[in-house]
């Protein structure tokens, strides 16, 4: 008996240790999930993908986009170093854009280094290195 409840107490502290590293995802992630939010002017999930500091900006950024159907081929993120607290990451990929019934435009993804930052558990985009 005693030997089935050291089992099963093992067993719970390795599942429970396993679930809380499965949530905490990566600094990538995070700026692939703010970019694709932008190009489907998710105006509620950008903001909740960005830091507090980067709310504002991120409201604007989605409404860049509402306008038009977009979509990101290709999006591939990679840390780039760090920047104090901020995890530094790069992306490469295509924004197609099609406005009104116009033949689509391909367009890079912006040549930027993006600033994710850990805030709460959480990876959140927080602007751009300058």
């Amino acid at each position: 008996m005693r030997r089935n409840m050291l089992f099963v107490g093992i067993f719970m502290v390795t599942v429970l240790a396993l679930a809380a590293c499965a949530d905490e995802g990566s600094a990538t992630d995070a700026i692939e999930q703010y970019l694709n939010a932008q190009v489907a002017g998710d105006a509620d999930k950008l903001v909740s993908s960005a830091c507090p500091a980067w709310e504002a900006n991120a409201k604007t950024a989605a409404a860049s986009f509402q306008s038009v159907d977009a979509e990101i081929d290709d999006l591939s993120c990679t840390e780039a170093g760090s920047d104090g607290d901020y995890t530094l990451v790069t992306c490469e990929g295509t924004i197609i854009i099609q406005y009104r019934g116009e033949d689509p435009r391909n367009q890079a993804v912006p040549d930027l280094t993006y600033r994710a930052i850990k805030q709460d558990g959480e990876w959140k985009m927080c602007g751009t290195q300058d």
